[in-house]
């Protein structure tokens, strides 16, 4: 109990200070946009999970910003970058050429991204210096409607929100594609260079499930 305190008290007294001192320079950018005074406290609700992958605020660093930016998170529900200042909540302007970083990730939003034209960040999964290929994943929070049974047999479940199966992207010169599933998809993408990947892939048993094969794939594509 003491130490959720402690970590409340100097989340509130840093984010002050850094309020203090930022105000001005944030609000003259013209980047970030007002939107609520709900302040840091979520309105109560009988919905289950949450809006936030991670509900923690985060150092953050924005690309094409040159003063300094609070502490930050993402709404991956509403598809927000959040942030506390003077106790009210901001939402950070959205642009596709900046990269916003969060802790160790980074994130850049896309207007359409999707086959149905959805906008959203999508997280830097591949760290390297100016790489040909990108890889990104789009995470996912869903809203499940309250459930309620047509018989006494069944069992009433409270709306709720659930971290809904990431997807993948990948960069290429001609846009953004959704990342292959299989090794034939990929191969279609990469005709010039099909003996060399297939190789790689039996050589390293790159799993296309794992995020962590993902990773290594697209460091190796960005070798070719």
């Amino acid at each position: 109990m003491y130490n959720k305190f402690l970590f409340l008290f100097l989340f509130i007294f840093s984010n002050s200070l850094w309020s203090q001192n930022n105000t001005f320079a944030i609000q003259k950018s013209n980047f970030l946009t007002f939107i609520s005074a709900n302040g840091i406290e979520e309105p109560k609700s009988d919905i289950e999970g949450s809006q936030y992958i991670n509900k923690d605020f985060s150092p953050s660093t924005i690309s094409c910003l040159s003063e300094k930016t609070p502490p930050i998170r993402y709404n991956v529900f509403k598809e927000e970058m959040e942030f506390i200042l003077d106790d009210k909540l901001y939402y950070v302007k959205k642009s596709d050429s900046c990269i916003i970083s969060l802790g160790n990730n980074s994130y850049k939003y896309f207007e359409n991204y999707s086959k149905e034209k959805k906008g959203g960040y999508l997280m830097i999964l591949n760290k390297l210096n100016d790489p040909k290929y990108i890889l990104y994943k789009k995470e996912k929070v869903k809203f499940v409607p309250e459930y309620i049974p047509n018989s006494t047999y069944g069992k009433e479940k409270p709306a709720s929100y659930v971290i809904d199966k990431s997807k993948y992207y990948i960069s290429m010169p001609d846009g953004l594609t959704e990342f292959p599933k299989k090794k034939s998809e990929l191969l279609k993408l990469f005709p010039n260079n099909q003996v060399s990947i297939e190789s790689f892939l039996t050589d390293k048993k790159i799993s296309f499930s794992q995020e962590s094969n993902l990773i290594e794939l697209i460091d190796f594509l960005n070798t070719l």
